[in-house]
């Protein structure tokens, strides 16, 4: 049971496509993406608003016997653990949306949100490149761009 409830929520719907590879469906593709992914509460890993849990200094500085230290301890180690199973979620999720030639890229990344900050830098440049060829190719091929007079 537990192995089937981890692969569902470790999935997008089908109707977040895979991201192209000549980077077409950028702009849909990342919308949908950011979507299905804030729904399953994983998007701080990929805005870098959900940062490693560390040990705070109000928790190093509270006066508790050995007990209450040891308690802060492991509840840190259970949100570390935690933490750490979600960013692999993240991870996972953008990994099964992006082609072969992208994930090459950026594979060797740290944390979720250098592979997404990757992937829009590269996507962005790459969007912008065709929508300053797509006006090029219409006025080569049919003498003017196409506009909405008449």
């Amino acid at each position: 049971m537990s192995l089937t409830t981890t692969s569902l929520s470790d999935s997008l719907p089908s109707s977040i496509l895979k991201l192209d590879s000549t980077g077409l469906n950028w702009a849909i593709f990342s919308v949908r993406f950011q979507d299905a992914v804030e729904a399953k509460g994983f998007w701080g890993h990929f805005d870098g608003s959900e940062p490693h849990p560390v040990i705070s200094v109000a928790s190093t500085a509270a006066e508790g016997d050995e007990d209450t230290q040891a308690k802060l301890a492991n509840n840190l180690a259970a949100q570390q653990l935690q933490w750490d199973k979600n960013k692999q979620s993240a991870k996972s999720l953008l990994n099964q949306k992006i082609p072969d030639s992208t994930l090459m890229c950026v594979h060797l990344k740290k944390t979720v949100q250098e592979h997404w900050d990757a992937i829009i830098s590269h996507r962005h440049y790459i969007y912008i490149s065709i929508l300053a060829i797509v006006p090029t190719y219409f006025i080569h091929v049919y003498g003017e761009f196409p506009t909405s007079k008449k």
